[in-house]
């Protein structure tokens, strides 16, 4: 994760720190605080060392050290700057906002995430106002990572939501899958009561689907199919007009508008879409993109595949993963995406040669998860082209560890032809209280319908061939239900 978010100003630190006696105390505070902002925090360290050594004081100790961790981080030396923070926050009776920003990002960059997770819900609880201000890339990081333990996980999206986390640098889609894990938890628990408000705050109306299908949330699904409305027509309106208004109000962000052509692309606009998405043309317009922003050239990438521009699609990605990786973790995602598509619109070749280009450029970086998507890509690849043999070989990690990419082995399985094991996975799958909603909104008929679209078009065949099967079909029931036609999406 990137540490460039705690080069914030100091001030704030002083201005809040406990009143102490002895000016000279507070003027040897300030002259270590300008060096740490003048950028000569070793300067500054030799300062506040001395002055460590110098005090007996827990209140001065905690202002000394809570400083200490400011230039140290600086220094790059993330552990003893977590020591240092850790010590400051245990002197300080109400840590500041600039405090508690700073434990989270050193407990975060330290690995701790347990730890990490309870100052965000401190910070949440404190300072419910400031907390968009804290950096998002790391406050994604630190939710995505705190998912193993689920308890912690819901603990951490309830305080989120009901603090109003909402970063200008995140989109709408991103807010309201927080909220549709935090509903779907209380829904589990028997607690829609609590759940309901939260999902009257929902604007997304793949959100919404994944409710309104759902048994869960049986009782509010009339609620649903109202706001959905025929043809989803309603909830597609508001969330394109909040998403519009959002760009509107921010037209140089990218997110803003990866939020828009995202709202317009739910709501079949994809012509609309396109236009929105259509940025970033050269190779150094390209490699300007952070780690969030290089997603809108991914959508850019899959609308021009879904209508019918595969070639534009595919060279758009191969364009953006030519570019630079530092600092941009999420390229390995675009990188396999790739791979994928090539493999989704009948590629084989192409898509084989994408994956093995993956393999040499995101090795190092990409997780044992994102490998085995490329398992698939290869598989998938190797089925097309006759090599049976081949493909299973190459099937062989998907298999040894069927739950460790679900997607990956669901598609991999149809692939090879194997729709037992597809459908033993399936049915798994919807009796997963965590991966229900994913496995109901992936069995919808508007999105395995048989339609002019190339893009994973044997998948969806498969997909309605294992729906039909009676073992997927009453699992599928006992967990869920088709959304009604007249409020289902066209896709």
């Amino acid at each position: 994760m990137k540490r460039r978010w705690m080069l914030a100003p100091l001030t704030m630190l002083l201005m809040a720190a406990a009143p102490v006696e002895a000016p000279s105390f507070e003027r040897q505070l300030a002259s270590a605080a300008s060096l740490v902002d003048d950028a000569k925090p070793a300067e500054a360290l030799a300062i506040l060392d001395a002055m460590l050594l110098a005090s007996d004081v827990p209140a001065e100790r905690g202002q000394i050290e809570s400083l200490r961790s400011f230039a140290l981080a600086r220094l790059n030396r993330i552990p003893e700057a977590h020591k240092a923070i850790e010590a400051g926050i245990a002197a300080t009776p109400s840590p500041s906002p600039l405090l508690l920003r700073q434990l989270f990002l050193l407990r975060a960059f330290d690995g701790d995430v347990p730890g990490a997770a309870a100052t965000l819900q401190l910070f949440a609880a404190s300072y419910p106002k400031l907390l968009s201000e804290v950096p998002t890339e790391v406050v994604t990081d630190v939710m995505r990572a705190i998912r193993k333990d689920k308890v912690k996980a819901f603990e951490l999206d309830y305080s989120m939501v009901v603090a109003g986390w909402s970063p200008a640098d995140a989109t709408l889609a991103d807010i309201d899958w927080l909220r549709l894990r935090l509903v779907t938890g209380l829904a589990t628990q028997g607690r829609l009561d609590d759940a309901r408000p939260i999902i009257d705050q929902v604007l997304s109306p793949v959100v919404l689907v994944r409710i309104g299908i759902d048994r869960r949330f049986q009782p509010l699904w009339p609620e649903i199919e109202k706001r959905l409305g025929p043809g989803a027509d309603i909830a597609d309106a508001a969330y394109v007009a909040a998403a519009k208004a959002r760009f509107d109000k921010a037209p140089k962000s990218l997110i803003a508008r990866l939020g828009y052509a995202e709202a317009l692309n739910i709501a079949s606009r994809e012509p609309e879409a396109l236009v929105v998405s259509d940025v970033a043309k050269t190779a150094d317009e390209l490699a300007a993109l952070n780690d969030r922003e290089i997603w809108i050239v991914n959508l850019n990438a899959m609308l021009l595949a879904d209508t019918g521009r595969i070639d534009a699609a595919l060279a758009r990605l191969a364009a953006l993963n030519a570019t630079p990786m530092e600092g941009r973790a999420g390229l390995v995602g675009t990188i396999i995406n790739e791979a994928l598509l090539a493999e989704s619109v009948d590629r084989p070749q192409v898509a084989l040669a994408a994956a093995d280009a993956a393999q040499a450029k995101a090795a190092d970086a990409a997780s044992g998860f994102g490998k085995l998507y490329l398992a698939e890509v290869r598989a998938c690849s190797l089925a097309q082209l006759g090599r049976a043999a081949d493909a299973a070989k190459a099937a062989a990690p998907l298999i040894a560890a069927p739950t460790e990419n679900d997607d990956a082995y669901l598609a991999a399985m149809i692939c090879l032809g194997r729709m037992d094991a597809a459908a033993t996975a399936i049915v798994r799958r919807l009796g997963d209280t965590d991966d229900r909603a994913e496995m109901l909104f992936q069995l919808q008929p508007f999105l395995i319908a048989d339609r002019q679209k190339l893009r994973e078009q044997r998948q969806r065949a498969g997909m309605r061939a294992l729906k039909a099967r009676p073992d997927v079909k009453a699992a599928f029931l006992k967990a869920g239900r088709d959304l009604p036609a007249a409020v289902a999406p066209p896709r």
